[in-house]
């Protein structure tokens, strides 16, 4: 980006090689590689220079909000009281691509869950982080059995990171608004249950309508950073409240008591909220526990899980939670839709009906966005045609 942002303003190769003090060839390589790796052409070659392609333009405008946020990040690393780590790291944050490696590590906190976010070897990710440790002069990361911890300056470093990973993601979409197809790739994130139940069944539907589309869909237990590109649409049950994500209420879900007929064959079905809590093996979902604020059903359910003896399963999967109650290890709340799946499940007659809203969020560009304006717009009619909106 930093070899293109030189190019686009000097308005010529050469003349941006020699602001760089790169090689001619050099510089050629790098915007050869950008453009197929944007997969779009951004400059048009003559004697006399080069011509920005509207795809250009529009990297152009990001190039220059990118530089703008890494001058910030260095701004703001000046501030801090270590000047021999600043001046190690700046004229260095603009080389993004050796720094992604580091950001995910921060986040995630493993060796083993950044590499597969990255969908790299374990080796490759204390390979790269190395490397950028050596370049910088200065320890990134404390490694130990539990995982990772970030150094004080591994932590300016990732807020740098996290201001360029934010520009990157403004690149994508202000260059993915020119196409006008809904063809490509969209990477929905969502729930193990919602995405097992409601969105990977309807993806047919989407299919035969956009052929030339594609969906690689992500577990995320929570929202996804869609403001830096993490995934490109949520559907959830947590309501982000960014004013640049635009949040649509898809519908709601009903939670209510079941047991699987083997269950109830050895144990009688409880006929009151404190013979529920006393006399049977219940189990949970981390899901409760942030919902208690929003719908009593849920809070009550909360209450008498968190002070029972009797608990046998905890997990934040939807997908496990389910099997263990088929299987009749216990009582758990269930969508009232895996009824219809699941014959051997019986509702308990508890009067519970706890309720969720679920959410399709994007970020605002996205309608401009002939591929995610096809998958939003799906969401909403297959949703509407469910009846859950």
């Amino acid at each position: 980006m930093r070899v293109y942002l030189a190019v686009a303003e000097a308005g010529a190769l050469l003349h941006g090689a020699r602001k760089l003090g790169e090689p001619l060839s050099s510089v050629h390589r790098q915007i050869a590689a950008l453009e197929a790796a944007l997969e779009t052409k951004l400059l048009i070659r003559s004697r006399r220079g080069v011509r920005l392609t509207p795809a250009g333009e529009r990297l152009l405008v990001a190039a220059r909000s990118m530089a703008a946020a890494a001058e910030g990040a260095e701004a703001a690393l000046r501030t801090k009281p270590e000047p021999e780590i600043v001046e190690r790291i700046s004229g260095r944050l603009r080389r993004w691509e050796s720094m992604r490696t580091f950001l995910a590590l921060a986040r995630s906190g493993t060796f083993v869950t950044a590499a597969r976010q990255l969908g790299m070897s374990f080796e490759t990710v204390r390979r790269q982080l190395s490397a950028l440790e050596t370049a910088l002069g200065v320890t990134l990361c404390t490694r130990s059995k539990a995982g990772v911890e970030v150094t004080p300056a591994g932590e300016m470093l990732a807020q740098a990171a996290t201001s360029m990973e934010a520009a990157i993601a403004d690149v994508r979409r202000k260059l993915a608004s020119l196409d006008r197809r809904p063809e490509g790739l969209v990477r929905i994130a969502t729930t193990d249950g919602l995405g097992a139940f409601w969105v990977a069944p309807r993806l047919r539907h989407l299919f035969e309508r956009f052929p030339r589309l594609a969906v690689q869909l992500q577990y995320r237990p929570h929202e996804p950073d869609l403001l830096n590109g993490e995934a490109d649409i949520w559907i959830g049950y947590s309501e982000p409240r960014s004013n640049s994500l635009v949040r649509l209420l898809l519908g709601r879900i009903h939670f209510v008591p079941v047991a699987s007929d083997d269950y109830l064959a050895r144990h009688s079905a409880p006929t009151s909220w404190e013979d529920l809590a006393e006399n049977h093996h219940l189990l949970s979902h981390t899901y409760y526990d942030e919902h208690v604020d929003d719908d009593s059903d849920f809070a009550l359910w909360e209450s008498i899980i968190r002070t029972s003896n009797n608990v046998r399963l905890d997990t934040d999967l939807s997908m496990s939670l389910l099997a263990a109650t088929v299987s009749g290890l216990g009582i758990s709340l269930q969508p009232t839709g895996v009824l219809d799946h699941y014959p051997s499940l019986r509702v308990i007659d508890l009067s519970c009906k706890a309720t969720a809203q679920f959410w399709l969020v994007y970020h605002e560009q996205g309608r401009n966005i002939a591929k995610y304006r096809a998958a939003i717009d799906a969401c909403i009619e297959i949703m509407s045609q469910a009846g859950l909106r």
